[in-house]
């Protein structure tokens, strides 16, 4: 059986070579990909879908540009964020602010201890999507999205060092945010 990096190369391979038609087979692979960055850096469902496009059209766009040193997936998700970060300033710039989802799924035991539990995630959700980029970008890799820190390097295309720097300089930064403004939820001694 073929694995992935080769599936993915063979569907560049023959795009470059004029069958678009193997694009969709990129397309479907990594659509849910694509849709969990952008939805992890806080757009409405409602625009998620033309994320999702915007992406892909500059990944097809792009894919002269794609080098297989390392896997698609890799190059796709760094473009993806890229595209949802640039995509986020221009919307505070229209309107001030980024919207965030209202609620996040959340299992935890008793509807009580589920509302604080919510509650307390969409306080650490929307002070994450105030952080620098650079500070959310490697907190969202590495704690959402489940990389390890040398994954999250070659996704951020930083060195591994730079990417503990900013994930311990994201996590007090949000401490600080969520202490200051949310006292009643987390207090001075709070780890994140």
């Amino acid at each position: 059986m073929e694995d992935r990096a080769a599936q993915d190369q063979r569907a560049i391979d023959a795009v470059l070579q004029g069958e678009t038609g193997a694009f969709e087979e990129l397309l479907t692979r990594y659509q849910k990909m694509v849709a969990g960055i952008a939805w992890r850096f806080g757009f409405r469902r409602e625009d998620i879908e033309d994320i999702v496009s915007e992406v892909f059209i500059k990944a097809y766009r792009n894919l002269g540009r794609y080098r297989p040193d390392h896997p698609f997936s890799t190059w796709l998700y760094r473009l993806a964020a890229n595209h949802t970060v640039d995509r986020t300033r221009r919307a505070r710039k229209e309107r001030g602010r980024t919207e965030l989802p209202e609620q996040l799924p959340d299992g935890g035991p008793g509807p009580r201890r589920e509302l604080e539990l919510g509650e307390r995630a969409s306080l650490v959700r929307t002070a994450v999507s105030e952080l620098k980029p650079h500070y959310r970008e490697a907190i969202l890799a590495v704690y959402v999205e489940g990389l390890k820190v040398e994954q999250a390097a070659r996704v951020l295309g930083v060195p591994e060092g730079t990417v503990k720097t900013r994930l311990m300089r994201g996590r007090e930064a949000l401490r600080k945010v969520l202490v200051r403004r949310h006292p009643e939820h987390f207090g001075e001694d709070d780890a994140l």
